[in-house]
């Protein structure tokens, strides 16, 4: 009772043998990718509690500080990327804040923005298979993934779209066309 006292008036007691120790600590390159996973995992975390599946967005964190402290995220969704709370759609901006309350909340860390953009052309993304599945349980994620809905003529148009574009088979000898992947980096679904 008396050392709460003192510390309740401003004076120091001597800390116990215990506290002296000092806790060991995790390496500072260690901390730096526990800190991004635990980022990673929260904005997986905040998307399945707005009800968003995983194959409606890919995101990528890049650190703005050199102790990793500090991150941007950078979200790429599909057209039928659509967050709820509570039973109501939710805006980017209220996904937004979500996100960085829960970054804050379980990683300690500061998500300084996020970075939205919509992929008009892309339904749902391609998920790899784990390592885990079975070929038979691939297939029918596969399957699942490009279902169509009965009398649902937009993905008929986009086909068509798709194919109007297509540019005919180009001659023996000449130069191959520009793969179209961005160099801007990779997540942890592939390349953006």
């Amino acid at each position: 009772m008396l050392p709460q006292i003192k510390t309740l008036l401003g004076q120091k007691t001597a800390a116990p043998a215990q506290r002296e120790t000092r806790a060991e600590r995790m390496p500072a390159d260690e901390g730096m990718r526990y800190r991004r996973e635990m980022l990673y995992q929260s904005i997986r975390e905040s998307m399945l509690a707005m009800e968003v599946l995983s194959n409606m967005y890919k995101f990528k964190v890049v650190n703005v500080d050199q102790q990793h402290e500090v991150f941007i995220a950078m979200i790429e969704v599909s057209k039928l990327f659509e967050a709820k709370w509570n039973g109501t759609a939710a805006s980017f901006a209220q996904a937004e804040q979500r996100m960085m309350t829960g970054a804050m909340n379980r990683a300690g860390v500061t998500l300084q923005g996020v970075f939205w953009r919509v992929d008009e052309s892309v339904d749902a993304f391609a998920m790899p298979a784990r390592a885990g599945d079975g070929a038979e349980q691939a297939r029918a994620a596969t399957a699942m993934r490009t279902r169509e809905v009965p009398g649902d003529v937009s993905h008929a148009r986009v086909r068509l779209a798709r194919r109007s574009a297509e540019t005919p088979a180009e001659p023996a000898g000449s130069a191959p066309a520009a793969s179209g992947k961005s160099d801007i980096g990779s997540t942890q679904y592939g390349q953006l």
